[in-house]
């Protein structure tokens, strides 16, 4: 009883992950936008250069890694968020902690991910640890318009108060 069980379960849980990482490509032709902060040519860059480039959208940042499951499972829930909020002035910004280039990007492309992605420097990492106080992953951050920081920890995307706090920096 206890194997039919455990099969039961094992089965289940595959057939979630095939059903999850086919809900991260809903815009086969979009694609990701990736910049690698540890690039000799983006090497001074700092996280103001970033969330410079959005200034006068709200921008709704992400960070996370390849290897953390908890990251993985809410990118379908941020895909659906970006859906919903189509032609609004939201940017959705993914800040990667990831050491490895190659297991980045490879995420990125085997989850299909589309969107603003970068992967943060040492120097990146030190700014966001002392803004943001980052000590775990995924961890959302919530900034107005104005480039005021509204929520350090804002709810993660598969929270269905999250488009309801993004609507409210919209006006």
């Amino acid at each position: 009883m206890k194997i039919k069980v455990s099969l039961i379960s094992l089965v289940i849980v595959m057939m979630s992950a095939f059903t999850l990482t086919a809900q991260y490509s809903s815009s086969k032709d979009a694609k990701p936008n990736i910049t690698d902060l540890n690039e000799t040519k983006n090497a001074s860059k700092s996280l103001d250069d970033i969330l410079k480039k959005y200034k006068g959208k709200v921008i709704y940042l992400d960070f996370w890694a390849s290897w953390c499951g908890p990251c993985k499972r809410e990118m379908p829930y941020s895909t659906k968020l970006k859906e919903q909020l189509t032609g609004k002035d939201v940017a959705f910004v993914y800040i990667s902690t990831d050491k490895n280039a190659a297991s980045w990007e490879g995420m990125i492309n085997e989850l299909g991910l589309v969107g603003e992605h970068y992967r943060a420097s040492a120097k990146v990492k030190q700014e966001i640890v002392e803004r943001f106080n980052l000590q775990y992953i995924p961890r959302y951050v919530l900034i107005n318009k104005e480039g005021v920081v509204a929520d350090d920890n804002a709810k993660r995307p598969s929270d269905p108060m999250i488009s309801g706090d993004i609507d409210k920096l919209l006006m």
